[in-house]
């Protein structure tokens, strides 16, 4: 009976996420920058009988996390969970890593946890209750040769983790 908008869920763990949850009776809203596999995904879960919608958006925007918090909203009545999901790699040697590869990789993974969360947690707030879910990763905490974008933005998602817990 929960609402949960995951993002970066059109494929991969995001759609198994979504499929999980609704089949624990969730309602889901498939949020993704890939907009007609959004569809797709949504459409696909649809079929079991459970009550999906899809969203494109680019979650490192802010205004398009908070089009999607909207949406779930407007769409269903509430939200209650949301999991940050959208991930993406560039991998490279650091001495080869460009520039616009490093802020590509921690815009989408990192700073979308912070831009959806914020837009979330008005809702929560207002309903006095809500659930965060962030996905990280084990290079996080152990780094990985050729990805230091990815493996800062997934340290990131753990301090994020940590700090909003305790807030």
């Amino acid at each position: 009976g929960k609402t949960a908008l995951i993002t970066g869920s059109a494929r991969g763990i995001g759609k198994v996420i979504a499929k999980n949850l609704a089949d624990a009776g969730a309602q889901v809203v498939i949020s993704d920058i890939l907009g007609d596999l959004a569809k797709q995904t949504a459409e696909e879960i649809a079929e079991t009988g459970t009550k999906t919608s899809s969203i494109a958006g680019d979650v490192s925007k802010a205004e398009e996390c908070d089009r999607s918090v909207k949406h779930a909203i407007e769409t269903f009545g509430s939200l209650d969970i949301l999991i940050n999901n959208a991930g993406i790699t560039r991998d490279k040697l650091m001495i080869r890593m460009s520039e616009a590869d490093w802020d590509l990789v921690i815009a989408v993974n990192l700073k979308s946890v912070f831009l959806c969360s914020k837009a979330a947690l008005r809702q929560f707030m207002k309903q006095k209750q809500g659930t965060i879910v962030n996905i990280s990763s084990v290079v996080g905490v152990m780094g990985n040769p050729g990805q230091v974008n990815y493996s800062a933005s997934k340290a990131g998602i753990l301090g994020i983790t940590r700090t909003l817990a305790k807030e």
